[in-house]
């Protein structure tokens, strides 16, 4: 596996995530995670936030990476949207236990809950796209 494509799968991932954040923030659901990121770690630097994300994200993109080439033996949009699924119950407790917005970003009502879904499946369909699994399921 070709760790360096999917620590970058996962950053590009973390700056669509990002961008489509940015998008729902503009339709009035109020998710600001660089800030929150940027909390965690004693600072109130949004750009420290963000840096913090993509970071995350390369590490969680060298996990799917390797759930895309020992577990599903193949990466894709589809197979991407599924990780981004399950990683989104992940998230949904991690968010809980360092204070963000709740449990599944409940704070900010259903449509955080769905915001979390969204933006968790958009990160998964950009790393499944970017990354290309090396090796394939045996038909």
């Amino acid at each position: 596996m070709h760790y360096g494509r999917a620590f970058t799968a996962g950053v590009v991932g973390a700056l669509a995530m990002s961008l489509v954040m940015a998008f729902l923030r503009a339709v009035g659901i109020p998710l600001h995670i660089e800030a929150e990121l940027a909390a965690a770690l004693g600072t109130r630097a949004w750009l420290v936030g963000l840096a913090a994300h993509l970071l995350i994200g390369g590490a969680v993109g060298v996990g799917y990476g390797i759930a895309f080439e020992l577990i599903l033996r193949e990466s894709g949009v589809g197979p991407g949207v599924l990780l981004g699924a399950y990683n989104t119950i992940f998230a949904g407790f991690v968010w809980a236990a360092i204070g963000g917005p709740g449990r599944f970003w409940s704070q900010v009502g259903p449509r955080g809950v769905i915001a979390l879904f969204i933006a968790h499946m958009t990160f998964g369909a950009v790393v499944g796209a970017a990354f290309k699994a090396e090796q394939k399921m045996l038909a």
